[in-house]
């Protein structure tokens, strides 16, 4: 499958998309204090091809030594990099829900790794998406015992500031406070939280116990040279400033807001939905049988894109984001001519 063909929110080759539920991206973005820095980020030279400053920067907003820390283009290619360290040492199996982010199984196939969903009798590299996506729903691992013995799990957090923004939990953006968080690797890819999904960088936590297979040294021994680049390493910084999370902070209450609007909205027009306490989650819209093609395409048209789930393996759903109250209204108007 082509990168091209792989289901993704966002742009699709089609026509404009003017008002974008598809995506999980912060709506009340960018951050404009992460958006200034990068628009401030000196493209007439290379980084620093070792990112010091940056390791130190992000060992100190986690409280984690930087020696702790590798830096990558994106959490995609994270991803792609961790499944390959974890077969250079010899790994044979990766174990990964098919109901969540795709990204996990589709590295693992490419590379010729066995993928399982149920946990397996020998060791494997196990991912976990905290929260899930598409589902919003809180997974926290038991450690490396979901990876069996020898194991690694690796615990995508991209969504976990907005648990921590929306949900009164006692985390921090910077902070998982969960027994687990140093028995395994994080990920984290803070684009979408500051609403600037176009600028790539997110960088991996390493446990506090080196693993036999993937350590940070072997991880960055993959990475190509300037695997991040100005506008990345910018952004990655200025996610770690106290102004960065003012903003956060302060758009959070209207971000709640309009997801609480948008499930009682979907709930009195007859749509189904799964419990989601982020600004994103499942619904399913009552269409009458065999009219989920030609609504998403006619919404197209219309400028709208919603995340068709079918990927995700469950057809008939999408994923939304939450938006302001006037395109939720918008989008059930549109939905009325293909109810059932």
């Amino acid at each position: 499958m082509a990168v091209t063909d792989v289901p993704h929110g966002g742009p699709d080759g089609g026509p404009d998309i003017r008002v974008d539920f598809s995506t999980n991206a912060h709506p009340l973005g960018p951050n404009p204090f992460v958006r200034a820095a990068v628009e401030a980020a000196d493209r007439s030279r290379y980084p620093d091809p070792s990112y010091t400053a940056l390791h130190a920067a992000l060992g100190s907003f986690h409280g984690v030594s930087p020696d702790r820390i590798a830096v990558g283009a994106s959490a995609s290619e994270l991803i792609w990099r961790l499944t390959h360290a974890w077969q250079r040492g010899g790994g044979t199996r990766v174990e990964t829900d098919e109901r969540t982010f795709g990204e996990y199984r589709r590295a693992a196939l490419a590379l010729g790794l066995v993928v399982t969903s149920a946990s397996p009798p020998v060791p494997a590299l196990h991912w976990v998406c905290d929260p899930d996506n598409p589902s919003g729903e809180s997974r926290g691992p038991s450690g490396r015992r979901a990876a069996g013995e020898g194991g690694l799990v690796v615990v995508d957090l991209a969504y976990q500031p907005f648990r921590a923004l929306l949900c009164g939990s006692a985390e921090t953006p910077g902070s998982i406070g969960a027994s687990w968080a140093g028995e395994v690797i994080q990920l984290w890819s803070p684009n979408k939280l500051h609403g600037l999904a176009g600028v790539r960088g997110a960088y991996a936590i390493l446990p506090d116990r080196p693993h036999p297979v993937i350590c940070a040294s072997a991880l960055r021994a993959l990475a190509p040279s300037w695997v991040l680049g100005a506008e990345g390493v910018k952004l990655l910084e200025a996610h770690t400033d106290p102004g960065a999370q003012d903003f956060l902070r302060q758009s959070s209450e209207t971000l709640l807001a309009w997801k609480r609007e948008l499930d009682r909205a979907l709930d009195a027009a007859g749509w189904q939905r799964q419990p989601s306490e982020l600004h994103y989650g499942l619904y399913r819209p009552p269409l009458a049988e065999g009219g989920l093609i030609g609504w998403l395409s006619h919404l197209r048209s219309q400028g709208i894109k919603v995340r068709d789930a079918t990927s995700f393996g469950r057809p008939g759903w999408v994923r939304l984001r939450a938006l302001e109250p006037a395109q939720v209204t918008r989008l059930v108007g549109l939905t009325a001519r293909y109810r059932v």
